[in-house]
């Protein structure tokens, strides 16, 4: 896991999302070979994420965006870097990819939808084809979760 360049996007002011940084300080599972980076969150259901993680007995360690895996982006025709929202790593030693998206986000968009999901759509599924191959040649799990888990 190294320094990515997604941790130089800097949370937004005025982004329709809830945004910031979490004091490394208050953090006990966060992995240590991250320490050194900005713990960033891009939604407040990441931020309800990283709480689970941090209170969640089964999970031993937890990053924010620790990795980059290359994808083929289908709309701009380009390889290009998915950075996935999280990697936690539970009691067993078994480590997970976690993305965290809306779940409108996660469904096949209708007709009727507006133009931005359907693009949104095709851009997430291209990042998670990539993923999931990512995943198991590195023996790992790939994960979405929505607002839906924390229900």
């Amino acid at each position: 896991m190294k320094d990515s360049f997604i941790k130089h996007l800097k949370p937004r002011k005025n982004s329709r999302y809830h945004q910031g940084y979490v004091d490394r300080s208050t953090l006990k599972k966060y992995f240590s070979e991250c320490k050194d980076q900005p713990v960033i969150y891009r939604s407040g259901l990441e931020l309800n994420f990283i709480n689970y993680c941090e209170s969640n007995p089964k999970i031993i360690k937890w990053a924010s965006e620790p990795i980059a895996i290359r994808y083929y982006n289908r709309l701009l025709q380009k390889e290009q870097n998915y950075y996935p929202d999280y990697v936690i790593e539970n009691y067993k030693g078994e480590r997970t990819i976690v993305e965290i998206k809306p779940y409108n986000q996660t469904v096949k968009p209708s007709a009727l939808d507006s133009r931005w999901l359907k693009e949104a759509w095709v851009n997430n599924v291209d990042k998670w084809v990539a993923a999931k191959a990512f995943a198991e040649a590195h023996g790992l799990k790939f994960i979405i979760i929505t607002e839906k888990f924390f229900q």
